[in-house]
């Protein structure tokens, strides 16, 4: 390939990308859908997105080069509003959730006594899961069934290496580089230094940390994705870290997306993590589900959509019935927004009702961002049931090593996984018990 072939190729690829589950998707369309969904008016990016796809099919790089920098510009020009009023701080995040208007509940001393084999559970769960949903990522639930009829197991062989487990051992490693209190900067670091690639949200976030913006603000400049579901598909990790604890899990999490997300995507990730971090109580799901609610802010459309899945689903009690009822909604955004990936996740753990297969797949069934979906309900149940407790059927073909594309942890054995999180997991609930002592 020439020189000039690889920058047309590169121009085209801003247009036009194809998926390894073979969808297409248009960066550029993507970025100003997801900006209307933001509240921003795109009148004029929508009329240069008319230039673009001309440009495109002409083959005229250069014409498609400087339609899609004006859109750029466009977006840039609106995130600013898109900023306004948004939390900065978790002090600020937490001032508007419910559980913001009580004081902090005490932390709990140590760890539950089955922690490690449901932590094993939740690492297994989610390597489950995004096998279980990677190839048909992006798909309608017609585009499924119609492939695939009544899906009863793996699609294909299952395939470890995921960017959903890829961060999780960053977060890791920040614990071990700079102890407890690691900052957003120093993970977004982490970001840099061990992430060959990434997507969207978290694509600029470390093209901001690059250029020397660090977090909060490597969320804002050039990426109107920041309501996506990178936030979410990640932070089960914080949970695992403080069982029992969604005050401290919530915190972390807000450490975490804070550098590339906001809006739904932090909502999102805050809600998975302190579900992870509700599950070792072994309570119901549907419990689980409304008490993570307290912890995400109450007056945003990520709450809403939870709230109008769990009552859908009470009210039809199969998942054919919720989607068509959800659907009008769900459709207004991008496969990869936060917005629809939640209500299927919700969807598949509320009528699987505890049993770890007819939940997967339930959240299967559903379509969009599947091995994000998947992933998040399948690590949920994994760890509120345990390692023990998942079918061989599902757990026998990942196998007994986990791999990752994060340079430096391309494989780890599963046993160093889950002892390296409850090793820090272990620190962190020693650290609040001494902070409780000193306080006596």
């Amino acid at each position: 390939m020439t020189a000039r072939e690889a920058w047309a190729a590169e121009i085209a690829a801003r247009w036009r990308v194809e998926t390894a589950s073979g969808v297409v998707v248009y960066p550029g369309r993507a970025a100003v859908e997801a900006m209307e969904n933001l509240g921003a008016e795109m009148a004029g990016a929508r009329r240069l997105l008319v230039d673009a796809a001309a440009a495109y099919e002409r083959q005229d790089w250069s014409a498609l080069a400087a339609a899609l920098a004006r859109v750029n510009v466009e977006i840039a020009a609106r995130l600013p509003a898109v900023r306004r009023g948004e939390p900065e701080t978790w002090a600020d995040y937490r001032a508007r959730t419910p559980a913001g208007a009580r004081p902090r509940a005490a932390s709990p001393s140590g760890l539950p006594a089955d922690y490690v084999d449901r932590v094993r559970g939740a690492w297994l769960g989610k390597c489950i899961g995004t096998a279980l949903g990677d190839p048909v990522e992006g798909w309608t639930s017609e585009a499924i069934r119609r492939a695939h009829g009544e899906v009863t197991g793996y699609l294909v062989p299952p395939k470890v290496e995921n960017d959903d487990t890829a961060y999780p051992i960053l977060v890791l490693h920040a614990l071990d580089e700079r102890g407890a209190e690691f900052t957003s900067a120093d993970l977004a670091f982490e970001w840099v230094s061990h992430l060959p690639l990434a997507f969207t949200a978290e694509w600029s976030a470390i093209e901001n940390v690059k250029a020397g913006t660090l977090p909060p603000e490597s969320r804002w400049a050039r990426n109107p994705c920041g309501a996506w579901v990178g936030g979410q598909m990640r932070t089960e990790i914080h949970g695992l870290l403080a069982p029992l604890d969604p005050e401290t899990a919530a915190e972390l999490a807000f450490r975490d997306a804070v550098i590339s997300h906001y809006r739904e995507g932090m909502d999102g990730a805050i809600y998975a993590a302190v579900l992870t971090s509700l599950a070792f109580s072994g309570r119901p799901i549907a419990a689980l589900l409304r008490e993570g609610l307290r912890f995400v802010r109450a007056d945003g459309a990520f709450a809403r959509i939870v709230e109008s899945t769990l009552d859908a689903c009470r009210r039809h009690g199969e998942w054919r019935g919720v989607l068509a009822e959800l659907r009008p909604r769900l459709d207004e955004y991008h496969w990869i927004h936060t917005i629809p990936n939640i209500a299927c996740a919700v969807a598949g753990l509320t009528l699987g009702e505890g049993d770890f297969e007819r939940s997967i797949l339930t959240t299967l069934w559903c379509g969009y961002d599947t091995d994000c979906s998947t992933g998040q309900t399948a690590a949920l149940l994994g760890c509120l049931l345990g390692a023990s407790r998942l079918p061989e059927k599902w757990t026998a073909p990942i196998g007994r090593r986990f791999q990752s594309y994060v340079v430096g942890f391309e494989e780890v054995d599963f046993d160093r996984l889950v002892a390296w999180t409850a090793g820090w997991a272990g620190r962190l609930a020693a650290g609040a018990d001494a902070k409780k002592g000193g306080a006596a």
